[in-house]
Order: C-alpha cells, then sequence, then structure tokens
C-alpha cells in the first residue's frame, strides 16, 4: 500500500509540484517488483500459490500471489526516457494518484471504498498502513543530512505522519495510475500487499506481509459468485464470452499504447496471449 509523504508532505494536505524535467509514474495494484503476468495465472486452477512473507519468521501469505506485471511499462518507459533524452521528445506526462485529482484518502476502507470480498478480514485493508513515525534524535542530529551526533537513543517519538492511500474502484483495484491491461482488463482484484497467514508460524498472523501483493480472483458466474457473497461482478457478468474478454484486453491495449505506456508490439503480444488463454472457455 502506497505511502505519500514524498507525494504530500508531511502534513498531507497539498500535492508537492514536480519540475518540469521530473517525470513520476505509479503502476497501480502491484506489488514491489511486479508479477509474472499472463491471463491464466488469474484463473482458479492456475493462481500463482501464496508468496513468502519477507522478514523473519513470518511464513507464507494467506492469499494468491499477484500477476500484475511491470516489465511491459518499463518498456514504454524506458523508449520514451531514451528519446527524452536523445531527441528531446518529452514522456508522456506524470500519471500517479494525487489530492487534486480526488484519488488519495485516508487510509481507511470506507474512504478507500473497498469492498468486502471473500478471504479477507472485514477491516482489511484499512489496518494495514506501514506508519511512518517522526523521531527525536536530540539536538545534535541532523535531520536533513543524517549526520551529527544522535544524544537521544533510543529517539523518542514525536507524531505519527499522516498517510494517505489510493481509492479504489469497486473491484478493490486502485485508481490513479498508469493503464495496465491486466488491470484495466481485470479478472480480478490485484492487490499491492498481502495479509501474513497462520500454520507453523503464526505469531505474524494477520498482519502485513511485507512487499508480497495479493490477488482474488473473479467467480466465473453470478450462480457462483452469490454463493460466495461476492459483490463483483463474476468473468460471465463483465465479458460474456472468451471473445468478449479479449476485446476488452484489445481495448485496455490500445488505450495504453494511445496515452503512451504500452508499445505496440507488447499490445499485440498481450492481445496473442488473451486469445490463448483460457478465460471464458
Amino acid at each position: 500500500m502506497k505511502l505519500t509523504p514524498e507525494w504530500e508532505g508531511t502534513a498531507a494536505d497539498a500535492d508537492i509540484p514536480l519540475p518540469p524535467d521530473v517525470r513520476r509514474y505509479y503502476i497501480p495494484s502491484s506489488a514491489h517488483g511486479g508479477g509474472v503476468g499472463g491471463f491464466n495465472t488469474s484463473l482458479p486452477g492456475s493462481l500463482l500459490p501464496p508468496p513468502d512473507c519477507p522478514g523473519n519468521n513470518f511464513g507464507d501469505a494467506l492469499l494468491h500471489g499477484t500477476p500484475l506485471p511491470h516489465p511491459q511499462t518499463y518498456n514504454a518507459l524506458r523508449f520514451h526516457s531514451r528519446n527524452w533524452v536523445m531527441t528531446g521528445t518529452p514522456p508522456p506526462p506524470s500519471r500517479y494518484p494525487t489530492l487534486t485529482g480526488k484519488q488519495l484518502v485516508e487510509a481507511t476502507k470506507e474512504a478507500m471504498g473497498f469492498p468486502s470480498l471473500p478471504g479477507l478480514p472485514p477491516l482489511v485493508p484499512g489496518n494495514f498502513i506501514n506508519s511512518v513515525l517522526d523521531y527525536d534524535f536530540g539536538p545534535e542530529f541532523n535531520y536533513s543530512d543524517g549526520s551529527g551526533v544522535p544524544t537521544v537513543t533510543p529517539p523518542k517519538i514525536k507524531r505519527v505522519i499522516r498517510m494517505l492511500v489510493p481509492r479504489v474502484d469497486a473491484d478493490g483495484n486502485e485508481l490513479g495510475g498508469v493503464p495496465v491491461v491486466l488491470n484495466d482488463a481485470p479478472l480480478g482484484t490485484y492487490l499491492g500487499w498481502n495479509i501474513t497467514n497462520g500454520g507453523a508460524r503464526p505469531f505474524h498472523a494477520g498482519q502485513i506481509c511485507n512487499y508480497a501483493g495479493g490477488m482474488i480472483p473473479f467467480a466465473r458466474t453470478r450462480a457462483e459468485r452469490l454463493a460466495g457473497n461476492d459483490p463483483r461482478l463474476s468473468l460471465e457478468e463483465r465479458y460474456v464470452t472468451h471473445q468478449g474478454y479479449v476485446d476488452a484486453v484489445r481495448a485496455a491495449a490500445q488505450n495504453a499504447v494511445k496515452e503512451g505506456f504500452l508499445l505496440q508490439p507488447d499490445a499485440d503480444a498481450l492481445i496473442a496471449q488473451a486469445a490463448a488463454s483460457n478465460v471464458l472457455k
């Protein structure tokens, strides 16, 4: 879950403007490093296994791993960055959640608009914020560059810095970032966070699984989602047929190309992968 002091300052009350020669891009609903991609990886029976939770004795995550990829977005951004340096052609405008765009909110389930999903505890994800603390190391410590001598050890906590997080759509997928085909033609809810499971190492159970993403697939049919008390539309309700999903991928890919966040060869490859997938077959 994204923390925002570098976007909104420690008061979290205004967007910090970027210089004209700087771009900032946020890949929504994704974990650090991105996932493996693909379309079958979002379908029951082919879901990625729950990832390991980084940290001592954390164990495995509760949710399946997220496949939401970064490589295609990176390919486009590297292409535009090189052209910016070599030819002066500017890359796409910055794209990330902002207060001005009403995409950043308090880190509560209600403010985010996060739906109640099967398999998630009631308070998740509103209690998953990684708080940043403002420490008092004493008057001889330079907070700007980390030099000097900390004379207060352990340091006192002066305050908890206010954090904001992206709002989500009705499926729980984040708003305000760059277009990503799998997020814009979704097969489930893609999460930049996960939950630590219990099992043999239950001490951290129910806590955030640091740096690991998660995924909750859509039901295939309306009957299945109603039986599972799932508020999200099923695959059939969204796309009707396999070809309907391929068409949705094509539309998402065309939009990402138009916006400058996907190269045409990668778009063609994603459309071909969707056509070859098992979605609604």
